[in-house]
């Protein structure tokens, strides 16, 4: 029985249920996520009770039940490792019905990823909420190692209703026991390889859950409450780890979308100092570039600016001053140089413009 039929039973069971991995567990990583973005996105602080109780509408909507999971021991490229990412690439080689039969949930992150940067460039900040909620619930779901499996119900193994018992009824009594890690969203120059590259850590746990079914059901075969004991002895740190790390992921694909989208405010925002008010904006041209590029930037007032470019992960790669500017328009020229004067690789870079505080960040493509 593939999950496609599946997906009505588990919706059953977490409406009997009223919470699951599920409903509590994807609140909780909707609502966790919202603690890792940068400063700069510290306007979802005011949306996290929308983003938390929306993240179980994907169990309830009429989306395919393929959307929620990839069956990626199918695949014998994955453990290869030369399974193909692309959707393009996946139909060339498998078909769209194969991929559709055995989930989907890579791509469909990957799609809702760019959807949500279309419409906060849009403007389109109801509709944002909606899908940044939406878009938590299938983050979440491809971090449950049930989700990853052809084997997703313990059916090949003899561990059979293993997923509800693991995302449910043994996660439930321990939500309050989760602590958010000290990690921050990244920007994500690839979504679709960042999304296989956790599942690819995450799914070995497949083995972890069904030795640790067994045990317990050694000792419990009735599933009392020895057994669910026994289970979170087992499964609690990994459990626990892949939680966190959906909710990490979460907000870094949110961080990512809005980096796309040309990192823009909802209206009406009040601004603090850590945000950018919309009179604060660093341009480039031309972007995506080849050997040089220009920086453009407005000041009402004089004001000491800073600005830097940094990688990927927030290291510094060059200082390109720190001095005061008089109000009115400013230029500023940067050769694709590191703070030693080498050309820096190809890749994803970002300008960043400090002033007084306030803080203006742009997205670099350097190609050569």
């Amino acid at each position: 029985m593939k999950k496609r039929q599946l997906i009505p039973m588990l919706i059953t069971l977490m409406l009997s249920n009223a919470f699951g991995w599920g409903w509590g567990s994807h609140r909780y990583i909707n609502d966790a996520a919202v603690d890792h973005l940068p400063q700069e996105l510290s306007f979802f602080q005011d949306h996290r009770d929308y983003l938390s109780e929306h993240a179980v509408d994907p169990d309830t909507d009429d989306f395919p039940g393929y959307y929620h999971y990839i069956d990626i021991d199918y695949y014998p490229e994955f453990f290869a490792g030369t399974l193909p990412h692309t959707w393009q690439a996946m139909i060339d080689l498998y078909g769209q019905d194969i991929m559709e039969d055995n989930g989907v949930i890579p791509w469909v992150i990957e799609w809702w990823l760019a959807d949500l940067s279309t419409l906060m460039a849009a403007g389109d900040w109801d509709n944002v909420w909606q899908i940044a909620a939406e878009l938590g619930h299938y983050v979440a779901d491809s971090h449950q190692a049930l989700h990853l499996t052809l084997n997703y119900n313990g059916q090949l193994t003899n561990n059979y209703g293993i997923h509800s018992r693991y995302e449910t009824q043994m996660i439930n009594p321990h939500l309050d026991e989760l602590t958010a890690p000290d990690s921050a969203a990244g920007y994500w120059d690839s979504p679709i390889d960042s999304v296989f590259k956790y599942i690819d850590e995450t799914f070995p746990i497949v083995d972890l859950i069904m030795i640790a079914d067994d045990r317990a059901y050694a000792v419990d075969s009735n599933h009392g409450s020895t057994y669910y004991d026994m289970m979170w002895e087992d499964l609690a740190d990994t459990t626990i780890w892949t939680m966190e790390q959906a909710a990490v992921h979460l907000a870094s694909v949110w961080y990512t979308a809005w980096i796309n989208a040309g990192s823009p405010y909802p209206p009406g925002l009040s601004v603090d100092p850590i945000q950018t008010p919309d009179n604060l904006r660093i341009v480039a041209f031309p972007n995506p570039f080849n050997a040089s590029t220009t920086f453009q930037f407005h000041l009402e007032h004089s004001d000491m600016v800073e600005l830097n470019i940094i990688d990927l992960n927030g290291r510094l790669i060059k200082e390109l001053g720190s001095k005061s500017f008089p109000p009115g328009a400013h230029v500023i020229h940067w050769d694709g140089s590191n703070q030693h004067g080498q050309a820096v690789d190809s890749g994803i870079y970002f300008v960043e413009l400090n002033q007084s505080g306030m803080r203006s960040v742009n997205k670099l493509t350097l190609l050569k």
